[in-house]
């Protein structure tokens, strides 16, 4: 009888490894249906509860950073806070695409730290090059930074991925 406590041991264990992403995506889940019914502290709650699960499901630091964006726009000295989780969230996850594109848009719209949402942008461009939208957010940084000619090739790049607005910024600069 002690061999199957000690099977049960091992399945329980090596189970918690091999499906804790699956784990924290479920957690993560739990929180974004909080979200959406505007129960905010409670949805970060569940993606706080996610990350400590599985730091590796980006999903979780995405909707972390996000309301902490919101917090931001309405109150600026909690700026700091939303870059932090960002930017941790890219560290774990640093082939994520969207993430990297958060974190471009907290330094860009909120910071207007335009270098740092540049180099963001660009981490993201390489991540998902598919969205146009950060194609566009780098072309925006670079033409602050004063940097014309890399932002017109940056908003060439939105254009070919569909992002026509960028048809606008390059006719205007």
């Amino acid at each position: 009888t002690y061999d199957r406590w000690i099977i049960l041991a091992i399945v329980l264990v090596g189970g918690w490894f091999l499906f804790r992403p699956l784990f924290a995506f479920s957690v993560y889940y739990r929180g974004l249906s909080f979200e959406h019914m505007l129960e905010l502290k409670t949805a970060e709650h569940y993606y706080r509860k996610a990350i400590g699960i599985d730091a590796k499901v980006p999903e979780a630091w995405i909707g972390l950073g996000e309301l902490n964006m919101m917090s931001a726009r309405a109150d600026h000295s909690t700026y700091q806070r939303a870059v932090d989780t960002l930017e941790t969230g890219v560290g774990f996850n640093p082939r994520n695409g969207p993430l990297a594109f958060d974190l471009c848009r907290t330094y860009y719209e909120i910071g207007r730290d335009y270098e740092k949402a540049r180099d963001a942008c660009e981490l993201s461009t390489r991540n998902d090059p598919a969205n146009g939208f950060t194609w566009d957010y780098a072309g925006w940084a670079n033409l602050r930074i004063g940097d014309r000619k890399a932002a017109l090739d940056y908003w060439r790049e939105a254009v070919k991925r569909g992002h026509t607005p960028a048809e606008e910024a390059i006719k205007r600069y």
